[in-house]
């Protein structure tokens, strides 16, 4: 069965910590970036997306990762990826 679909917030949080990240919590925002406010070198983008694969529950090609500048951008590209889970399962 699959996990229910994170809010935001949550989302957002578990991108966090998984990255080990410090940042204010009441601060994440959808317009946060992740290269310039996150300051995320390539290697933590990677990461990044491989922990949304995962928050999906979903593998995606390397050839079909989109670009992804800011939180919300990530979470668009999680909705869309649990969206294409489910319509597998």
């Amino acid at each position: 069965m699959k996990a229910p679909l994170l809010q935001f917030d949550s989302f957002a949080a578990a991108l966090l910590k998984l990255l080990d990240i410090d940042f204010p919590i009441a601060e994440l925002k959808p317009t946060i970036t992740i290269f310039n406010d996150l300051a995320l070198d390539s290697f933590q983008a990677f990461t990044m997306l491989v922990g949304i694969e995962a928050l999906a529950d979903l593998l995606v090609p390397l050839d079909a990762i989109p670009e992804i500048y800011s939180l919300g951008d990530a979470y668009d590209y999680y909705l869309s990826a649990a969206e294409a889970a489910q319509l597998e399962a």
